[in-house]
């Protein structure tokens, strides 16, 4: 029996609710986690939650910005599935899903692809060409998304350190508040050290980076406080920069870092003045997000006392925008149509 899909309403947000948080206590039975998938993994649905608001974005559900769709059966009471999506920081034309939970008596392949077909031909309908979605590494629903065409893009990783002990801050040549024009420079470095299919994904441009940084800080869905401290590493270009927005609402500090592999010092500098000035500045726990491609930072925030808590896969899906065609219109009078020669 396939399952029958419509815009969610707001009279289904208690039975979305309650179907979210059946979705995540499957996930703490006893012997739900196997060997290829530490115990501590299915609490990263927990960890994006709470850094990313993911479920709280559902309210309000009558949101714009938002678009919730619920999945019920003919004859079986009650929501058996949802799924969730909003607008991109790339810009409209682009969905981020958030969240897909099925009833887990459901067919998780017939039920979810019904869920994503009505996604996909929702966004088609508004011009969207592309969906992306963060899952936890080893999500059995991944092979859902798979199925439907989505690829793997890039792995990242949220480090967390309980707190920072106070310490000096090292001398940096460079180190400086960044400025509106250094917006370019810090643009090239990320041009730099970013792998093509990466940029092809989120910003492949000046312009689109710029939009992504006015949105969202880049390195994580976390939206950026008003009063973001940013800063740069100038050696006559910009060679690093360094974010870190003020947690709230019992959110951690989020702290953001941007460096070019050499000169190799840089690195290893650049993380010592920016933790420096954040246990300063920002006492309290303090979480980052970094890639694969990003390993000698991450091994650095280890030796500091940062602790991978969770890691995502990052997928995405391209769809082809219908575009309709050209149509040829005959001339009857052919004396309408200029002669030349």
């Amino acid at each position: 029996m396939r399952l029958q899909v419509r815009p969610a309403q707001l009279k289904d947000l208690g039975a979305i609710e309650s179907l979210y948080r059946r979705q995540l206590g499957e996930g703490d039975r006893p012997g739900a986690a196997t060997a290829g998938a530490p115990r501590r993994q299915f609490a990263s649905k927990r960890l994006w939650f709470l850094l990313n608001s993911t479920f709280a974005s559902i309210l309000p559900i009558t949101s714009s910005a938002d678009h919730v769709y619920v999945g019920e059966l003919p004859g079986k009471s009650g929501i058996q599935g949802f799924i969730q999506a909003e607008v991109a920081p790339m810009g409209s034309h682009v969905w981020q899903i958030l969240n897909l939970c099925l009833n887990p008596d459901l067919d998780r392949f017939g039920a979810g692809t019904a869920l994503l077909d009505q996604l996909f031909n929702e966004g088609l309908q508004r011009g969207v060409s592309k969906f992306i979605v963060r899952l936890p590494l080893d999500d059995p629903i991944g092979d859902l998304f798979r199925a439907r065409g989505f690829t793997a893009y890039a792995t990242e990783h949220a480090l967390l350190a309980e707190s920072l002990s106070a310490r000096p801050a090292p001398p940096l040549s460079g180190w400086r508040a960044m400025r509106r024009e250094d917006a370019f420079g810090v643009y090239l470095v990320y041009a730099a050290v970013t792998p093509r299919q990466v940029a092809a994904v989120e910003a492949n441009s000046f312009a689109e980076w710029r939009h992504i940084m006015q949105e969202t800080s880049w390195r994580s869905r976390v939206p950026r406080a008003v009063r973001q401290r940013r800063f740069v590493v100038d050696l006559v270009q910009v060679v690093g920069w360094m974010g870190v927005s003020p947690g709230s609402g019992g959110r951690p500090h989020t702290l953001s870092l941007l460096s070019l592999a050499e000169p190799k010092e840089l690195l290893p500098a650049l993380i010592d003045r920016s933790l420096a000035y954040v246990a300063q500045h920002h006492p309290g726990p303090v979480w980052c997000s970094l890639r694969q491609y990003h390993e000698p930072a991450i091994t650095l925030l280890k030796h500091q006392g940062f602790e991978v808590i969770a890691s995502q896969t990052l997928m995405v899906r391209e769809l082809a925008l219908k575009v309709p065609a050209r149509v040829k219109v005959g001339i009857r009078d052919k004396r309408l149509v200029p002669q030349y020669g």
